[in-house]
């Protein structure tokens, strides 16, 4: 039997406050909780973006950045960035760096299901070949980061909320 993934609630000013079932939490009406997001660089300075699972409950299909998770109750982020990884796409991580320390953001999908999170972002490297979970990852490509800034102004709906807002704090490299 799985145990129930748990997600930690915070408040307003990110203090935990307790926890939440995972498949629970995610609603028309979701509590702020803690989460990351994290954008996944080659050694060449590629950046990998994935394309969302056709299952997902909210923004499915669309492109995102490389990975999202939460961590666990009592998990620490490096680490619950590093489970993520490994489970959503084979991976280790090289370099992890929080780039957007302060990144929150408030979105509903055409659902009604709303994210509501304070989303620390990190960029990381790995040198593994990547091999995607089916039930979290469609596909994936490794594209120039410039690149990807451009598409996602041009054509925001094929990207996940987040990313643009993201790519949108981070600036055009």
């Amino acid at each position: 039997m799985t145990l129930p993934e748990e997600v930690v609630l915070v408040d307003d000013a990110g203090n935990p406050i307790g926890t939440a079932d995972k498949r629970s939490v995610h609603t028309s009406a979701t509590p702020l909780h803690l989460a990351f997001s994290c954008h996944v660089y080659s050694p060449s300075g590629g950046v990998l973006v994935t394309r969302r699972a056709l299952s997902k409950a909210t923004w499915p299909g669309v492109w995102t950045n490389s990975f999202c998770g939460h961590p666990a109750p009592g998990e620490s982020m490096d680490d619950a960035i590093a489970r993520r990884a490994r489970d959503e796409l084979g991976i280790t991580l090289a370099a992890l760096e929080v780039v957007l320390p302060d990144f929150r953001y408030r979105a509903v999908d055409a659902s009604g299901i709303v994210e509501n999170e304070i989303c620390p972002v990190y960029r990381a490297v790995t040198t593994d070949l990547v091999v995607p979970n089916p039930s979290e990852v469609a596909e994936y490509e490794w594209v120039d980061p410039a690149v990807l800034h451009d598409a996602a102004v041009a054509v925001p709906f094929a990207f996940s909320p987040w990313l643009g807002w993201q790519l949108e704090q981070l600036g055009r490299p």
